[in-house]
């Protein structure tokens, strides 16, 4: 989890302007889009196209594929690899069928797309909050609801991971490469015994790593989400607000069923 790109856990928030979040396999287009799941799973890093968490920190959240453009306004790419997303459910659901208008997107105002854009020109940390940097971003993270409960435990939980395990590795490396031999003997066995008790203070530090693994095996994530009520009411003001500067179609119609009954 550390190697990878799309996992905040190795400071991604700074990094990811270095290298892009999605790099495609080049594919022909032509399949059933159900069957790119595996070729987006690997270029996707197992992670949701938009708010990062990975399939085993979703634990209890299913993952699904995502039409960049709803099908309903744009049949034509249904099957067109690049058009599809690795998403999680909750991000899905969100998203929905929602496809902003085109002075909308002229103006910034459309969703992140972790194989084309800059993650750093749009999103910036605030503590365990995101912060947005563009409209493209603010329209993100109010559409997604980027800043909910799960996804601010989870940077909680991949920050604490991520401090223990780089002060482990580097304290060991260290005393590894260390020449106690080297020492005089007047110093060598104080030396000896500091490195016993840095080696005592390891085994605790890796107790409370894996106790915090422990805690979490329990899926934070699914803890109730306290100021939801309060969040998702400003959501909602925030993307009306939005909708009602750019007139047009922000819905994908959805389509009629030819076997539909006569409606009352």
């Amino acid at each position: 989890m550390i190697a990878t790109v799309n996992s905040e856990i190795v400071s991604v928030d700074e990094a990811r302007d270095e290298v892009p979040l999605v790099v495609r396999t080049d594919v022909t287009d032509g399949m059933p889009y159900a069957e790119y799941k595996h070729i987006l799973r690997h270029d996707f890093f197992h992670c949701c196209a938009y708010c990062t968490i990975s399939e085993s920190e979703a634990q209890g959240f299913r993952f699904t594929i995502d039409h960049y453009e709803p099908r309903s306004v744009r049949p034509e790419l249904t099957d067109v690899y690049k058009n599809l997303m690795w998403c999680c459910d909750t991000c899905n659901e969100l998203k929905g069928n929602r496809c902003p208008p085109e002075s909308a997107r002229e103006d910034g105002v459309r969703f992140f797309r972790p194989d084309q854009d800059r993650y750093s020109d749009h999103f910036r940390r605030s503590g365990l909050r995101l912060a947005s940097l563009s409209k493209l971003g603010e329209f993100n993270i109010d559409a997604l609801d980027l800043n909910r409960h799960a996804l601010r435990r989870l940077r909680e939980i991949r920050s604490r991971l991520f401090e223990c395990e780089s002060a482990i590795a580097a304290g060991f490396m260290a005393l590894r490469n260390f020449k106690v031999d080297r020492l005089p003997p007047v110093h060598r066995m104080k030396v000896l015994k500091l490195i016993g008790n840095l080696q005592r203070e390891r085994d605790e530090i890796v107790q409370i790593i894996e106790q915090v693994l422990r805690e979490n095996a329990a899926s934070p994530l699914l803890d109730p989400d306290e100021d939801k009520v309060e969040r998702t009411s400003d959501r909602k003001r925030k993307l009306a607000q939005t909708e009602a500067l750019y007139p047009g179609d922000w819905r994908a119609k959805k389509k009629v069923s030819p076997f539909a009954g006569p409606t009352a």
